[in-house]
């Protein structure tokens, strides 16, 4: 049992072997915690509800983000800070979130159709693109639901809310390795 959050759980990611899990919640707080001990390994503190988190599925990474204006990755071994993703919003709020197999990249997904590559060694935006509206909806909308990478990172899927499965190109010019 895990008693580390003080309001609602908004999001929770595991890792792969279930040993381990990244919460966020409305007190402000991302927990990375021991799923056997609930024993709370690292902290990452927001100043607004964290909506969104992720693990890396090696364990080296920990994504999260809150309901305004702060997004970060997070080395998991020590707890520091790696990158906060380089955006000048007021308010961006992710709804998916990825990281690559060798953890250099991380795509992000956003309720305006929105989806973003980024450097986590830097947290620079490297490409962008906009999945499909659903046919006849006003004003042009849909949700990023999921994202992924292909096995050699040379392209991405999307699931959104039109109901539309897509695949984008990334750019080989990219500097991510």
């Amino acid at each position: 049992e895990f008693l580390g959050h003080q309001e609602k759980i908004n999001v929770v990611d595991l890792a792969p072997n279930g040993r381990f899990a990244l919460s966020g919640s409305n007190d402000y707080v991302a927990y990375f915690w021991d799923t056997q001990s609930g024993q709370v390994i690292h902290r990452f503190n927001h100043p607004n509800r964290v909506t969104q988190v992720a693990l890396d599925p090696q364990g080296r990474y920990a994504f999260t983000a809150d309901s305004m204006a702060q997004a970060h990755v997070w080395q998991l071994t020590t707890g520091d800070l790696v990158s906060k993703l380089a955006y000048i919003a007021r308010q961006k709020i992710f709804t998916a979130v990825r990281f690559n197999e060798q953890a250099t990249l991380l795509l992000t997904g956003s309720p305006n159709r929105l989806v973003d590559l980024w450097k986590i060694a830097d947290g620079e935006k490297i490409q962008s693109w906009r999945v499909t509206p659903r046919e006849g909806s006003k004003p042009k909308s849909a949700v990023v639901l999921d994202v992924a990478f292909t096995d050699d990172d040379t392209a991405l899927l999307t699931e959104s809310s039109s109901g539309i499965a897509e695949r984008f190109i990334i750019r080989e010019d990219n500097e991510h390795n």
